[in-house]
């Protein structure tokens, strides 16, 4: 098997090719160190000083794997002219927002799909994200492929800290089964994401004596004189505009 079979996913015997023209095209957000992504289209979307960190890539389904939009493919003016319309089609991919109820009605998921972390693409999902929230801004977590939390920017330290200890552990359990995307978080508008956000700290669960305690892993002091944290500044400290078509 060729490189670039390996890179891509083709898997042995030969499987019949896609019509390129006409499979749907969707974004893929990826980590921009994947070892194909010099032989896709990609667009940058999160850069750390002068590295590409997370770029988005093309996919279309070919059944049991995800074939890739190549420069070659675009040199096809049917394939072009499909490929341009991936933007509507992350805006039309179906998807169910999730209301927790554990949470207080504080967190929403849209989980599950192949395509579902690419829905903070989309203006109008995160529109619909805001409307449920009643917020107008965003604190997206899409640790992994397939995965997605929201809740709103301007909740309390108790939420927050339970919203980023869930981000982490879905960022840090393989047993999810999904590709990971990024440790980062993201923070939106009701029309675009705009900031992509390494936090700077972890949070880890230990248990002693039968109690639960959450631990943070840092090399900064955090906490105010209440123990608290004060989340958003530390996002306002930290965030990183993406770049986005």
């Amino acid at each position: 098997m060729g490189f670039f079979k390996k890179i891509f996913g083709k898997s042995a015997p030969e499987t019949a090719p896609i019509e390129k023209d006409k499979v749907p095209v969707y974004p893929m957000i990826k980590d921009a160190r994947w070892q194909g992504i010099s032989l896709a289209v990609h667009l940058p979307f999160v850069k750390l000083g002068d590295n590409l960190d997370l770029a988005i890539v093309f996919p279309q389904d070919a059944g049991d794997r995800f074939e890739y939009i190549t420069p070659h493919d675009l040199q096809i003016e049917a394939i072009k002219n499909n490929f341009e319309k991936w933007q509507s089609n992350i805006d039309e991919y179906p998807y169910e927002i999730e209301i927790s109820e554990q949470l207080n009605r504080r967190v929403i998921f849209a989980s599950g799909s192949d395509h579902s972390s690419e829905k903070i693409l989309s203006s109008a999902f995160l529109a619909e994200a805001c409307r449920v929230l009643n917020t107008d801004k965003l604190i997206i977590s899409a640790p992994r492929r397939r995965c997605l939390m929201i809740t709103s920017y301007y909740e309390n330290f108790q939420m927050l800290e339970t919203f980023f200890h869930l981000h982490f552990i879905a960022y840090r359990e393989d047993d999810y089964g999904n590709e990971v995307i990024t440790e980062m978080v993201f923070v939106s508008d009701n029309n675009k994401v705009q900031y992509a956000v390494p936090l700077g700290f972890r949070i880890n669960m230990y248990e002693k004596d039968g109690q639960r305690k959450l631990v943070y892993s840092t090399m900064d002091d955090l906490f105010d004189e209440n123990g608290q944290i004060n989340f958003q500044n530390i996002i306002e400290r930290n965030k990183i505009p993406v770049s986005y078509p």
